[in-house]
């Protein structure tokens, strides 16, 4: 159950930042990014804590561990590699063509802040409409990317946590 909440959690964040690439006014709520985010630490913490009861986080995680991960990741089905693999992708590109200005509207306009150094204030710009939009569109697609790759990570962990405690029978020879 937790590894299905996990992806299809991966699934809605890479559908809210997938969304934002669309031309126009972004049509993904704010509230949909700031509840996936939220939904993060719950989801990614149990499967945390799972690997570490089941002893998944022992066997597979750290320097020395690599090979083993490796041969695990290896044996997955070719689809869970397909999805895991897509899932990255997408995120990468999500964080590289998001971020940028954090753009904010109010009565007088729409702007963005930043810092000047050699005036040490804070100093606005403003934006035209659509620029402001395109800022608040690729602020979201950043926002999107974290919490999709968070979600894959929790269902990975929710399987590797599966396999560790699974019951092992002994092969007997001949």
């Amino acid at each position: 159950m937790h590894f299905v909440l996990a992806l299809s959690l991966c699934g809605i964040a890479l559908l809210a930042m997938a969304s934002n690439w669309l031309p126009g006014e972004s049509i993904v709520p704010t509230s949909v990014v700031i509840g996936l985010f939220v939904l993060v630490f719950p989801v990614f913490g149990a499967a945390f804590v799972r690997s570490l009861a089941s002893g998944a986080a022992g066997t597979l995680l750290g320097p020395a561990n690599a090979g083993r991960l490796a041969r695990y990741v290896w044996l997955l089905p070719l689809s869970l590699k397909l999805a895991y693999g897509i899932v990255i992708c997408l995120a990468v590109a999500g964080v590289a063509t998001g971020g940028g200005r954090d753009a904010k509207e109010d009565a007088s306009g729409y702007y963005y802040t930043y810092w000047n150094n050699t005036t040490l204030q804070s100093e606005r710009v403003s934006l035209t409409e659509p620029e402001y939009h395109e800022a608040l569109k690729a602020h979201l697609r950043f926002s999107s990317a974290g919490p999709a790759l968070f979600y894959a990570a929790s269902s990975f962990l929710v399987l590797a946590s599966a396999s560790a405690s699974s019951p092992r029978t002994p092969v007997k020879p001949g």
